[in-house]
């Protein structure tokens, strides 16, 4: 058993980065290396119960590294390959997005273009009434003044 004061020690060279990168690459190595001589010895020899128990042992290996916070490199290269269909999916939504938005913008942007162009035209036939009515009036004005 462990005191009190060894697994906080523990747990705070855990907590160093570089600590563990470096462990992560040691026990990875490790666990592979174990694993084909496990592999191998147990693969040439006849008995199957050499070392009784070694499945609960593996098990309880697996629960160490669990809570020590390492994944099985199955599930890393399952994540690894569903984060990168879900950048494909994302990628492609974006430029789907990205295609809809210009065409959206070109349809409606000459639209815009052409009411602009109607309002300004509007615009320019009201300001040149106003300025014939206004030197109508001016006329008629003159006129009746002349009389």
């Amino acid at each position: 058993m462990m005191t009190e004061q060894q697994m906080r020690m523990m747990m705070e060279m855990f907590n160093n980065p570089m600590f563990k990168q470096g462990a992560n690459e040691m026990l990875k190595a490790t666990q592979q290396q174990g694993l084909e001589s496990v592999n191998k010895f147990w693969g040439v020899t006849t008995e199957k119960e050499i070392f009784p128990g070694a499945e609960k042992m593996m098990e309880r290996m697996s629960e160490f590294y669990k809570t020590m916070g390492f994944v099985p490199q199955a599930r890393v290269d399952e994540v690894m390959k569903e984060n990168a269909t879900l950048k494909n999916e994302n990628q492609m939504l974006r430029d789907t997005i990205r295609d809809l938005q210009h065409r959206f913008m070109a349809e409606n942007g000459a639209k815009a273009q052409q009411a602009w162009q109607e309002v300004v035209d509007k615009q320019l036939e009201m300001s040149r009434e106003v300025t014939k009515s206004f030197f109508d009036v001016l006329k008629q004005g003159a006129t009746t003044n002349d009389k």
